[in-house]
């Protein structure tokens, strides 16, 4: 990652801080971007690095402006990863207006409005990275809300790559990992019947660190950069259960 120029949105915590944390550990330059400035803040300071570029890229004029300011920083983008993410454990029956819009927003709406304002600083060579779910195959009952808008995003990504066949857009397909701060929105009360019912469904368990995590998407990543004319579409990440 040496020299490398890296936005992540959704760093306040979770799977985006360990991704830049990994960046900023093989060598790279990293702005780091989500609503909570004081997250942000903090992470610049653990790291002795980077940039702290807070906004809500569910807003267009604030996507615009975090990767504006993220490539005046660095002086161009060679990576944007969107890590944030926002789920509901609610029954389809039950799950309201309100959680379907919520959801949507983070998932779909803030992904492709981070990358309309990405791809402006990148030239062939950069890399859009988006990190959806493995949720989208299994169907976990309790949690369409979620999955069925990671699925929406996974559609954008392939729409990305027909209208713009000059650049490159990585699916990033996340296994279960912790600890993150994705659990604290669900619905504890439903919890238990959500497990019970994944069981039945034999969904598969196992859980990675979300450490191992960042390093890994990191040094995959740095792969990707390092061969411009090769193509990553897509990148799987599972925990081993045996």
């Amino acid at each position: 990652m040496t020299g490398r120029r890296v936005l992540v949105v959704g760093a306040s915590s979770g799977i985006g801080a360990a991704v830049a944390r990994a960046v900023a550990a093989r060598g790279g330059q990293v702005t780091v971007s989500a609503r909570r400035r004081e997250r942000l803040e903090a992470l610049v300071a653990e790291l002795g690095s980077g940039h702290a570029t807070p906004g809500d890229t569910t807003v267009a004029a604030d996507a615009r402006r975090v990767a504006s300011e993220a490539a005046s920083a660095m002086g161009g983008l060679d990576l944007m990863v969107y890590a944030a993410g926002y789920g509901v454990l609610q029954p389809l029956s039950g799950t309201e207006p309100d959680t379907w819009t919520d959801v949507y927003r983070v998932n779909v709406v803030g992904a492709n409005l981070a990358a309309a304002a990405a791809v402006d600083h990148m030239d062939r060579n950069g890399l859009i990275a988006f990190v959806s779910s493995r949720t989208v195959e299994d169907a976990n009952a309790l949690f369409a809300s979620y999955s069925a808008t990671k699925a929406a995003l996974d559609q954008c990504i392939r729409v990305w790559r027909a209208e713009h066949p000059d650049r490159r857009f990585m699916r990033i397909v996340m296994g279960n990992t912790m600890p993150t701060e994705f659990g604290n929105h669900m619905n504890a009360d439903l919890l238990g019947e959500a497990l019970k019912a994944w069981e039945r469904q034999a969904v598969p368990g196992g859980l990675m660190h979300v450490d191992d995590v960042g390093a890994a998407l990191a040094e995959a990543l740095a792969v990707a950069l390092d061969h411009p004319d090769i193509d990553f579409p897509e990148f799987k990440l599972d925990a081993r259960t045996a």
